[in-house]
């Protein structure tokens, strides 16, 4: 924690060196959902879009660039923080002898999470680091590891966190490092009364003094920041440049409706164990074990919204009673495909059962 405390120390210092921008929607050459989320709702993921590296560095010469981003969050009642590293080998491919260039990143910043409470803090740093071959091993190491992190199960990899943001705060105090461009947000969910609202869209951080830049004719081209005509139409999409001749980052919050249902695995293997019970016959065990032991694995789950919880388990109930009735007709299914199965109807008594498994998870903080 003593490292996000010290970059938000150094971002309150060089804060007017910064410029942060949220586009609006009519900026943008692609339709999205920019409501603000409402908790327990949706799944967000969190995106490097692109970065350009001016030219006042001597970049993989003397310095290495490293961007280090930690994005913290609720998950399944508890506070995490999900670091993420882009080590120099990754950032050289594009970038090595071409300097003040673009470098479409389009790295995950995390998994697909659900955002079921609290607040989103992001922050990101594009740093620079003395060159030595120890620093460089040392960073290209780090690198591998967090790679492992933006996956769809964060609960399944959420103990990687801890010690692979130990390590790269390690990297960051051992290292003569410099920070060359930051920023810093923390996300609330909808009707919170600020602008600060988590929802979709693309914000930029640009090394640059508010007066340098016109924001007007800030716009998104192709997942790109540019420059092009103002106002509320789609001429930039015709006349958008690329910003020039200073550093920055770009970064997009991507809202989904749904999980990637294939990747809870452990969900998935219960349906999967459940439907093969079916299939032999076994509806006692499926309805005394897997259907109460799978009941609670969706609602103690960290990976699921609120709002996923009940059509969950209505939806594989169903499945599981059709599957019994017509074996013969009816093969198994992936958790995926059931998933897409429309939501059957649901009388009071589901209802009461549901409303009170979701008010006991609730109240032990799932």
């Amino acid at each position: 924690m003593r490292f996000i405390q010290s970059l938000s120390e150094t971002f309150s210092r060089e804060a007017p060196k910064y410029k942060t921008f949220s586009l609006p929607k009519h900026r943008v050459d692609v339709d999205y959902d920019e409501k603000p989320i409402l908790a327990g709702e949706a799944y967000c993921r969190i995106w490097l879009v692109e970065m350009r590296l001016a030219k006042d560095v001597e970049w993989f010469k003397q310095r290495y660039p490293v961007v280090h981003a930690a994005v913290r969050l609720n998950h399944g009642g508890k506070s995490v923080i999900i670091p993420y590293l882009a080590a120099p080998g990754q950032l050289e491919k594009s970038v090595a002898d071409n300097l003040d260039k673009v470098i479409q990143c389009n790295y995950p910043l995390t998994s697909s999470f659900p955002f079921n409470y609290g607040l989103v803090e992001l922050q990101a740093g594009l740093f620079s680091i003395a060159n030595n071959d120890s620093i460089g091993k040392f960073i290209k190491t780090m690198g591998r590891f967090s790679e492992f992190l933006p996956v769809p199960e964060l609960s399944s990899v959420i103990k990687l966190a801890e010690p692979i943001y130990r390590g790269i705060e390690d990297l960051l105090d051992i290292g003569e490092r410099r920070l060359e461009l930051g920023y810093q947000q923390t996300f609330s969910e909808a009707d919170g009364g600020g602008s600060n609202s988590l929802k979709a869209g693309y914000f930029a951080a640009i090394l640059a003094q508010d007066n340098k830049i016109n924001s007007d004719n800030l716009c998104i081209v192709k997942d790109s920041l540019c420059l092009g005509s103002p106002g509320t139409t789609k001429i930039f999409e015709r006349d958008g440049k690329p910003l020039e001749g200073y550093s920055y980052m770009l970064f997009r919050i991507e809202k989904r409706p749904t999980q990637d249902w294939e990747y809870l695995t452990s969900i998935k293997e219960l349906v999967n164990k459940a439907q093969e019970a079916v299939l032999d016959g076994k509806y006692e065990v499926v309805k005394t074990i897997f259907l109460p032991t799978i009941k609670a694995s969706i609602y103690q789950s960290p990976d699921v919204t609120k709002a996923d919880r009940k059509q969950m388990v209505l939806k594989i109930e169903d499945f599981l009673r059709e599957l019994g009735l017509q074996a013969v007709k009816v093969q198994k299914r992936s958790l995926y495909s059931i998933m897409q199965r429309p939501l059957p109807e649901i009388d009071a008594v589901r209802e009461a059962e549901l409303a009170s498994l979701e008010q006991l998870f609730q109240e032990n903080g799932q």
